[in-house]
């Protein structure tokens, strides 16, 4: 395969982010891993995913770079890495899919969207404060006790809105030390490069 090769199968466009990527990747292992997919052609279609994904996360594929760079990293990955990167997907193909999602590569495509946390938040303090003043607006309108809200349906949803508040700090959590860890990542990856110098 080549580059452009590596971008169709995954089936994403030149530029894309790391996040993008990972996701694609993600969606096209759980589609094709021998463990879920019978069918002859999905043992090799696992094996050439595999090596696009690690291909195009470790090179600087849409970072502003000439053709001719391109052309030299992907001869370099041709080179050095390629044979690596397939006996390690044909491990992994012949792994079982439980396996395979313990691995390194299929942990890397873990994502935590900063924005979704955010949002489930937001809707956990929605639903709880709407629940109370609810309840309470209801009490304050009734005019006998057959129109009062039930205390009970108040009270269960308030504890789904708290649960889901409970759900989304744990994500928040994750995605804190996501974050951390991709920083890291990219401080110990320019520390390499000054090293290097």
């Amino acid at each position: 395969m080549n580059l452009w090769d590596y971008y169709r199968v995954l089936g994403i466009k030149q530029g894309v982010s790391d996040e993008e990527i990972r996701k694609a990747y993600r969606k096209k292992a759980m589609e094709y891993h021998p463990d879920r997919n019978p069918s002859p052609e999905a043992h090799n279609m696992f094996i050439r995913i595999t090596e696009a994904y690690e291909y195009l996360t470790s090179h600087p594929h849409g970072r502003n770079i000439t053709e001719e760079e391109a052309r030299k990293n992907y001869q370099a990955w041709v080179d050095y890495r390629q044979a690596e990167a397939r006996k390690r997907a044909e491990a992994y193909a012949r792994a079982s899919y439980a396996e395979f999602r313990k691995s390194p590569i299929y942990r890397s495509t873990n994502h935590i969207d900063g924005l979704m946390v955010f949002l489930g938040f937001l809707l956990g303090g929605t639903v709880m404060l709407m629940s109370v003043t609810g309840y309470r607006y209801r009490m304050q309108v009734a005019t006998d006790p057959t129109e009062e809200p039930s205390l009970a349906l108040a009270a269960i949803t308030f504890i789904m809105g708290f649960a889901y508040t409970i759900i989304s700090f744990l994500y928040l959590s994750a995605w804190i030390a996501q974050q951390r860890k991709r920083k890291e990542t990219k401080n110990g990856g320019k520390k390499k490069g000054k090293e290097s110098v």
